[in-house]
């Protein structure tokens, strides 16, 4: 095990032996918050006025935005259904988890990402999550985080940030409460702690540094291509991005403009050339990317049929990843790392759980009941299959033993 897994095991251990006290140890040192203190913790949330009357118009056209997409999810899951066969009442019932903690990670510039409160928030609250709580780096939370957590009806903040957050909500504190999940991206910090709790509570994924394929032919415009990779790269010096072109000279001009603009993003970005459009969806389900961009007006149903490995699509000569990252309407947390292979990204699913449902309506159950004590006994479960046989005195039929 690396160096890292012991760091945030040792701080997970003390958050779960000491609380608080463990959460202003780490807050002081790694938020260099000198005077932070318990009474600290729990943020205020109060009325606040903001004068850019354009960020309170982009914000409430987001939510508008978000909240229908996943209005519309909502209406196409199934709340419950129910068979009759013999004599046996199936069903299955689904409810949302109860209490959900949103993790909203620092951004790199000295931001929080308040675009994350909308793609969390809005789903769990359409999914009927009763409990919902904020926690966010202390330094991060600035008048636009609050005024957008009042908007939403969020009620309770916290300002603890990386591995304290993780571990007060999955143990709990006298402050912090605990949570039945935990949704929201992070560093490699907070993904090492999901990882090390996952089963203490609920994770929605283990999110890595951003992604995102960008598919280019002759006829795309070369500044959206060149923009298209530098909005993922710009994320983190881990994001990893992939340019498929069906045209090399387009491959080298995009190469040449990106050095011209910034250099050291090319480090982060690979360069593919595909001689089809067979190639390039084999080539996009490979790689699994977290994000796939689009860019042309040919072939699209062919993608729409052919990818089966990504966390969100962007389609059309003029598409772009940042229209999901903060209006289109999905949430933008998704699968990174591959796990588009076997996962999804945050929606009104994330926050339910489903319970099976089984009920005997009829005395007829003979059928049921020797299979379960035959197939019992071959697995060596002596009081199971006794536990199968006692219920034969409720049922019509016989079973030898």
């Amino acid at each position: 095990m690396d160096r890292l897994y012991f760091k945030v095991n040792k701080i997970i251990s003390e958050v779960k032996n000491y609380g608080d006290l463990a959460v202003v140890k780490y807050t002081k040192k790694f938020d260099k918050i000198i005077d932070f203190d318990k009474r600290k913790i729990k943020v205020k949330v109060k009325d606040i006025k903001i004068k850019d009357e354009d960020f309170i118009s982009s914000i409430k056209y987001a939510i508008n935005n978000i909240k229908k997409f996943h209005l519309e999810e909502n209406k196409r899951i199934k709340k419950s259904w129910n068979i009759y066969y013999e004599g046996m009442f199936l069903g299955q019932k689904i409810v949302p988890v109860e209490r959900v903690g949103i993790y909203v990670p620092g951004g790199k510039y000295g931001f929080n990402y308040i675009s994350s409160i909308l793609m969390s928030v809005i789903p769990a609250q359409i999914a009927k999550v009763k409990k919902i709580v904020v926690v966010t780096p202390p330094g991060n939370i600035s008048e636009e985080f609050i005024f957008v957590c009042k908007l939403l009806g969020v009620r309770e903040i916290y300002a603890v940030g990386g591995v304290c957050a993780i571990a007060g909500l999955a143990f709990g504190t006298d402050i912090i409460p605990k949570v039945d999940l935990i949704i929201g991206p992070g560093n490699m910090w907070v993904t090492e702690a999901k990882r090390q709790l996952y089963g203490v509570v609920g994770i929605d994924l283990l999110a890595g540094p951003s992604e995102v394929v960008v598919v280019a032919d002759k006829n795309s415009d070369v500044n959206e291509v060149v923009y298209e990779l530098l909005a993922q790269a710009e994320h983190d010096k881990n994001a990893k991005c992939v340019l498929i072109s069906l045209d090399k000279l387009l491959i080298s001009i995009v190469r040449s403009k990106i050095k011209s603009l910034d250099k050291k993003y090319l480090k982060q970005i690979s360069f593919i050339f595909s001689k089809s459009i067979y190639e390039t969806i084999n080539l996009i389900n490979t790689i699994s990317p977290e994000h796939l961009t689009y860019l042309s007006e040919n072939n699209v149903e062919k993608i729409i049929r052919g990818v089966i490995n990504a966390g969100a699509i962007f389609l059309g000569k003029h598409a772009s990843t940042v229209f999901g990252d903060y209006v289109a309407g999905p949430s933008h947390i998704l699968p990174t790392n591959k796990t588009a292979n076997f996962s999804s990204g945050v929606s009104v699913q994330t926050f339910m759980k489903k319970i099976s449902l089984v009920k005997f309506v009829n005395k007829k159950l003979t059928s049921v009941i020797k299979s379960a004590s035959i197939i019992s006994q071959k697995e060596g479960m002596k009081f199971h299959k006794l536990a199968a046989l006692s219920k034969i005195k409720y049922y019509s039929g016989s079973v030898n033993e």
